[in-house]
């Protein structure tokens, strides 16, 4: 077993090695803590997905109160849909530490493929679910970690297909859906939110689009977890010579994965078409991402990647804050990926994708401390959320400036994300976003990761700076939850931080 997170799909196998029965919906939780760690898993979550082992999770049941050290708990969990994707995530500063977990569907103990974030030397995912409570998980890093396993696809409704892609077209056309599922139902709705199993028009037939349309589509079955999102973005008319694909590769972490489901059908909706690659490790610096091919999620053999998907033009790398790398580490590594990628893509535009701190400013570079320490115009430690960006920013224009004075490429941009973020608190902090009150209420789903408003903007910020121009009235709210004025006033967001980086 590596040391690295691995999540491939694989058959849920039963006790005898036979394919077992589906997963049914989890009605309980039993844990087991770490030695010396019970108190330190007050507040942490169990927590599910039917989108990946990254995105999209959803409570099943929180730790309360401290458990007893070297005591069983147990937690019930009740009027939650089934999910293929189950995790443990801990609470700050504590790395996930846990010594077991079991999720059950009433007496059957559910079992799956692990998953983790980079975990510490000899802690692999698989030993909090090796049945030993004498073994342990622990994250490599302290913030923002968890563990899990993947019931694997036989758990979950293949995700719905349709039959005309993405696109331009100049007549209106007939669109179809189907999934591989035997009996599942298909719902799907029309620039609106994400179908549910309730929710949502069935679908029954051929659907008709005769003008703009963003479709998303789900399908259910009531055995199995409901299939992850399916989006397809037309646009009806003569075609804009502007929509010629662009090919994007994005390297990093967990928040590189906030824009995973959104590129591509925001890019659709907008009448663009971009074609969206990743290589992506939860938890991992570049340096690690560089020593590790062949790990994790997505075109993870980078090297052959960057030849099958040539011509790319756009790599993306992420500069992480959590694990203190030196400007010398982070230019090195990420000009390592740009050059590897220029062999067969010699005009990539090379971007270093700039993250924000957590809710707590309590990473390195909010402190001042680390990599950042002694650069001008840090401020140590940073009091205010924008002052921690700003550190952020300083740090990432220091390895930008380091790469360009030796890089043969186009030189390096930034994507500014972060900025974004605090410029959106501006906005609700003076009552000028309808509906918002809190950016780490609104935006965040834990005190680092971005909920699907977030995510949103920070899509919306990549849009604007891969295809230089507004993404305004271009799209949709698509599936952020945003009401179409609050999507506009991201829209603008964006546009504006990219414009003045």
């Amino acid at each position: 077993m590596s040391l690295i997170t691995i999540a491939l799909a694989t058959s849920l196998l039963g006790l005898q090695g036979q394919p077992a029965a589906p997963p049914l919906q989890v009605t309980r939780v039993r844990f087991m803590p770490a030695p010396g760690q019970a108190a330190a898993m007050k507040g942490g979550r169990f927590t599910g997905s039917n989108s990946s082992a990254t995105n999209d999770f959803e409570t099943l049941a929180e730790i309360k109160e401290a458990p007893k050290e070297g005591e069983w708990t147990e937690l019930p969990v009740e009027g939650r849909p089934i999910f293929r994707f189950l995790k443990y995530e801990g609470t700050w500063n504590t790395g996930a530490a846990i010594a077991e977990v079991e999720f059950y569907a009433g007496s059957r103990k559910l079992t799956g493929n692990p998953f983790s974030t980079v975990p510490a030397d000899g802690k692999e995912a698989r030993l909090a679910f090796d049945g030993n409570v004498q073994t342990v998980y622990q994250g490599k890093e302290v913030n923002g970690q968890y563990v899990g396993f993947d019931l694997g696809p036989e758990s979950q409704v293949a995700a719905p297909t349709v039959s005309v892609l993405s696109g331009v077209y100049s007549q209106p056309i007939k669109v179809r859906l189907t999934t591989l599922t035997p009996g599942a139902v298909i719902r799907y709705t029309r620039d609106q939110g994400t179908p549910s199993a309730d929710w949502g028009e069935e679908y029954k037939g051929e659907i008709t689009v005769d003008k703009g349309t963003v479709i998303v589509a789900r399908a259910f079955r009531p055995d199995l977890a409901g299939s992850s999102t399916t989006f397809a973005a037309y646009r009806i008319g003569v075609p804009d010579p502007k929509t010629k694909a662009v090919t994007t590769f994005h390297i990093g972490n967990s928040l590189t994965d906030t824009v995973v489901p959104w590129m591509e059908p925001l890019a659709a909706a907008a009448g663009r078409q971009i074609r969206f690659h990743r290589f992506t490790i939860p938890g991992a610096p570049t340096d690690w991402l560089w020593e590790h091919p062949g790990s994790g999620f997505g075109d993870s053999r980078y090297e052959q990647a960057f030849f099958a998907r040539a011509p790319i033009d756009h790599i993306f790398t992420q500069p992480f804050a959590g694990h203190g790398r030196s400007i010398e580490n982070e230019a090195d590594h990420s000009q390592r990926f740009y050059e590897a990628a220029r062999r067969h893509s010699p005009d990539i535009q090379a971007w270093l994708y700039v993250q924000w701190p957590t809710a707590k400013l309590d990473d390195s570079w909010s402190k001042g401390e680390g990599a950042v320490k002694g650069l001008p115009g840090i401020k140590a430690p940073a009091t205010t959320f924008a002052e921690a960006i700003s550190n952020f920013m300083v740090y990432a224009r220091t390895v930008r400036d380091r790469i360009n004075a030796s890089y043969k490429g186009k030189p390096v941009k930034i994507v500014p994300a972060g900025p974004a973020l605090v410029e959106l608190k501006r906005q609700i902090d003076a009552g000028k976003v309808p509906g918002m009150t809190d950016l780490f209420k609104d935006a965040f789903s834990d005190d680092l990761h971005l909920n699907s408003k977030g995510a949103y903007l920070v899509s919306l910020v990549h849009y604007a700076s891969i295809f230089n121009e507004s993404p305004e009235g271009k799209v949709g709210p698509l599936t952020s939850g945003l009401t179409p004025e609050q999507a506009r006033i991201l829209q603008r967001i964006a546009w504006e931080v990219v414009r003045r980086k």
